[in-house]
């Protein structure tokens, strides 16, 4: 059994007819809810010009979820062609919106519902007049109103690393005390905030910081940043949503002394922007910008993932907006992905999907795919070569499409489209091997193409480190639980419901991510005796449990 990774023809996505359509938001309890690859998040085409998606939602489960939702349309898996709401219209039980689409989401807003019990939502979209319909499956007994839009903002929060006194898990947290926006005279809203020019993420301390801004105190109703340089925000990106291109990121600021900055946020409800300001009361630049784009890999064999590193960038070819960097690359697995103006803050592009084309299926001198981001769940871009070889790696500024090429030499390229096993890699004792990615004696037992379990006898009171690696890899494909990602508030692994992955059970007790090789998970035994490590790699349900 295996779980294929996602993989398309070039000429369906860019083609101009609509011949998907996909809902990505945060309603399905998937990984990849916001991947607009992912085919399980496709609607079902009922007519010539009408789709349709049934979905079940949870109403508010405190603490964890609130019974709010907000999504987006994507056509034909293409990231460039998400449609968002241009204007909204509602009576009772029943909501339509008007939808649009802009390459990068500016100036629209995802749709946005909130449910006042657990219920089935029908929702139905109409390609030719470009409109979006949600409405409850059957009414509820003592519910008069089920769904209702939500079209009030009426508070901001600044989440991220720019919280230093914070542990990692309560950085983006949107609804710890003292991290929300004023509003000033004139409109704008306002957050001062101490900066460190050795402050930010601990494994850097160089005073930058990236963060984002939530609204009603929900990641997904707030903004991220787009790399123009002006300061523009998007609406509807949270740490998870974001939209994906290398035009956007997390906002990213550097601290170039100690001090109290201000935050600005100017018009929030149409065309965001933000800007930050210097204990001097100077206009601070953001980081982000798209001036260049660097490659970073395994390929190799120093600083393999730093894009500051000289001789990463690639460079200008003859088609406009495509660029390239040549590199003799060693035979083997290799993982890669490409970072954005030598700055890891503003979101390495890693996998979107494999591309196939008409003329050239599964050729071996080149693959080709699209890069996307959506932290923390995109893996990096990963293939093999199977002999020493000069290989060309290109970049399409427009569409984000990339390829690998073999310029010289007699190896042949295969894309890893496929999750084949899991691992349970850690320091664990025999018959496990510790800390081997590699050995067969560390692979869990399969429940499905998605589940893996694995039985280990463990030792009351001593700590165990561990991750989950996927086809034996090098830690190329690896899997572990994310502090930032607003899940869970430890590793203990304590899921007695992982088999339940709801978003209130997910919020709860922690999801799995796989973005790059995330740190371990670590487990403490309270009592000597057998222990159930399980591991839902779509869902990113995971537990361990005594027997």
């Amino acid at each position: 059994m295996s779980l294929p990774l996602p993989r398309f023809n070039h000429n369906d996505i860019f083609s101009e007819s609509i011949l998907s359509v996909s809902l990505v938001g945060n309603m399905n309890p998937s990984r990849w809810t916001w991947n607009p690859f992912d085919k399980y998040n496709e609607f079902q085409k009922i007519d010539e010009h009408i789709w349709r998606r049934i979905i079940g939602v949870q109403s508010e489960s405190k603490p964890e979820h609130t019974g709010n939702y907000a999504f987006r349309i994507v056509l034909n898996h293409n990231p460039r062609r998400q449609l968002k709401s241009l204007s909204v219209d509602c009576s009772e039980n029943f909501i339509n919106w008007q939808l649009a689409n802009d390459p990068y989401g500016v100036g629209l807003k995802n749709m946005t519902f909130s449910v006042t019990c657990d219920c089935e939502i029908v929702l139905e979209f109409d390609s030719k007049n470009m409109t979006l319909s949600a409405k409850p499956t059957s009414l509820i007994k003592n519910y008069k109103k089920i769904i209702e839009p939500i079209t009030i903002l009426n508070s901001f929060e600044l989440n991220g690393f720019v919280w230093d006194d914070l542990s990692m898990f309560d950085k983006f947290q949107t609804k710890l005390p003292g991290r929300s926006f004023s509003q000033d005279d004139d409109g704008t809203w306002f957050i001062d905030v101490p900066l460190k020019k050795n402050g930010g993420i601990d494994f850097r301390a160089d005073g930058v910081y990236q963060f984002l801004i939530s609204a009603n105190k929900e990641e997904d109703l707030g903004f991220s940043a787009i790399n123009d340089g002006k300061g523009t925000l998007v609406h509807g990106t949270g740490f998870s949503s974001s939209h994906g291109t290398s035009m956007h990121s997390g906002c990213t600021v550097h601290a170039k002394e100690d001090g109290v900055y201000r935050f600005r946020l100017i018009d929030p409800l149409s065309l965001p922007r933000i800007e930050v300001f210097d204990p001097k009361g100077d206009h601070l630049k953001l980081l982000n910008q798209r001036d260049g784009i660097q490659l970073l890999g395994s390929i190799f064999s120093e600083a393999q993932f730093d894009p500051t590193v000289e001789g990463r960038n690639l460079n200008a070819s003859e088609i406009e907006g495509v660029l390239f960097l040549d590199h003799q690359t060693a035979a083997g697995d290799h993982t890669i992905n490409f970072a954005i103006n030598n700055e890891l803050f503003l979101d390495t592009m890693g996998f979107g999907c494999w591309l196939d084309s008409d003329e050239n299926f599964n050729g071996t001198n080149s693959i080709r795919g699209i890069a996307w981001h959506g932290k923390p769940h995109e893996w990096n871009i990963c293939f093999n070569l199977s002999a020493d070889s000069l290989l060309r790696f290109s970049y399409n500024l427009n569409t984000d499409e990339f390829e690998i090429m073999i310029l010289s030499g007699s190896g042949v390229l295969s894309p890893v489209d496929q999750i084949k096993s899991l691992s349970l890699v850690g320091n664990f004792p025999e018959p496990l091997v510790a800390w081997d990615p590699k050995h067969s004696s560390n692979l869990m037992q399969a429940l499905g193409p998605d589940r893996y379990m694995r039985i280990v006898h463990l030792e009351e009171g001593t700590d165990y480190n561990y991750k989950f690696v996927a086809n034996q890899s090098d830690w190329q494909l690896v899997f572990a639980d994310y502090e930032l990602d607003c899940f869970g508030v430890n590793f203990n692994g304590r899921n007695k419901d992982a088999g339940n992955p709801t978003l209130a059970n997910l919020k709860r007790n922690g999801r799995l991510t796989s973005h790059g090789n995330p740190p371990a998970l670590n487990f403490t035994a309270l009592h000597s005796g057998p222990y159930r490590f399980y591991a839902d790699i779509v869902s990113g349900a995971y537990s361990v449990l005594p027997v």
